[in-house]
This record gives C-alpha cells, structure tokens and sequence, in this order.
C-alpha cells in the first residue's frame, strides 16, 4: 500500500513534491490525470489524498465529489493555483481537509500532510528507514516491505538493542518463549533480513558473540 496518492499534471512540480515526500519516508503513488486518480483511489487503499485541481479529466473538485459519495474519507489536500474565496469555499464544503494555493513551500506542505495522515505506529531509526509495528512492515528511502511476522519480531527486538551484539539463544529465548524455531531457522530469518534492509542497515554478526543491528 501507497501512502499518498498524488495527482498532479505539472511535470516540474510533481517530482520536486515527490522527492520532498520520498526523503520524509513517504510512498506515493503519482498519476497526471483526473480519471488514472479514480482507478487508483478505487483500487488501492490510501493514508491520504494530495490533489491538484486543474488536471486533464476529472478535475480535482469532481474526483474527491465522486469519492466522497462512494464512502471514501481518506483525508485530503488540494494544491491548485486557484485562489478564489469561493475555490476554498467549494473545497472544504466538497470534503476537502486543507487546501494550499500555489505557489507554494515545500517545507509547509510536509507539515501539512503530516497533520492531517492518520497516526501510525511507524518508528523512525534515521531519516531514511522506518519500522511500523501495526503493519510489519518497514520503510527503506520510498520502499516500503511488509515482512512475516517473525521475521519482524526479530528485527524490531534487534533495533531496541542496536548498542550490543545478542547471542542467538538470547534472542530466541526473548522472542519465543517455547522455543519454537530452531537456530538453523534463526539463520535463516537473518538472511532474510539482511536482503530486506538492503542499503539501510546492516546486521553484523561477531563470531562467538552475537547478532547486531546497524542503521546504515
């Protein structure tokens, strides 16, 4: 799941906002025109809706009328180069829940969008790279991975203890009480784990001592 559909026509401006977002850990989902929005609104959850207006199709009035009446509360931001009072009026009476007139700061949009996404339990080791509870997923620059349950277990209980190596016993014993995997499936999980993390973390394994994690 994205975590931000984005719609908006100008080239320029779509990446310099993607990149701003990305760099804070967000997904987004970017499309150029009205009707490609609805597809994807239609066919994927969402955290939250960042709509320009004027774009070819339906415009970003008619889309967010048209989700609003299908049931669809995902918050939503409007950026447009509409600065009319009864623009702003029409938007917030529609279902909108902000509205930022262009030209815009890059810097007050991200305070924007994180006022309005729905609280996560996502917990951030860097600028970078992320981990949510709720989910099992983690979040690595743009990319987002949901990971097996105990494949996450081990990695979020290695991230609470990122200042000391932990011996495998250790660890199996603190996550699974009855022992239930073995250490040749423990060594498995780190594997896995470690293709996971790819550029944002390691985990360094001393011989004889243990396991531990580093945010790279």
């Amino acid at each position: 799941m994205k975590d931000i559909l984005f719609l908006e026509d100008d080239r320029l401006l779509a990446q310099s906002v993607v990149d701003v977002l990305q760099s804070a850990l967000y997904s987004i989902e970017w499309v150029e025109e009205g009707d490609e929005a609805a597809e994807a609104a239609y066919a994927h959850n969402y955290l939250l809706y960042l709509f320009d207006v004027n774009v070819p199709g339906l415009n970003g009035f008619e889309l967010l009328e048209q989700l609003r009446r299908s049931g669809d509360t995902t918050p939503t931001l409007f950026l447009t180069s509409r600065n009319q009072m009864e623009d702003l009026e029409h938007g917030f009476t529609i279902g909108a829940d902000d509205y930022i007139k262009k030209p815009f700061d890059l810097h007050e949009l991200l305070i924007r969008i994180k006022s309005k996404m729905p609280k996560t339990s996502r917990q951030y080791l860097s600028s970078h790279f992320a981990i949510d509870a709720s989910s099992s997923s983690i979040y690595c620059y743009d990319v987002v991975k949901k990971l097996p349950a105990k494949e996450f277990a081990l990695l979020s209980y290695l991230c609470q203890h990122q200042d000391c190596y932990l011996a495998p016993e250790d660890i199996i014993f603190a996550l699974y009480e009855d022992r239930s995997i073995s250490i040749a499936t423990f060594r498995t999980y780190i594997k896995n784990l470690k293709r996971h993390l790819g550029e944002c973390g390691i985990i360094e394994n001393l011989k004889g001592v243990g396991y531990r994690f580093k945010v790279l």
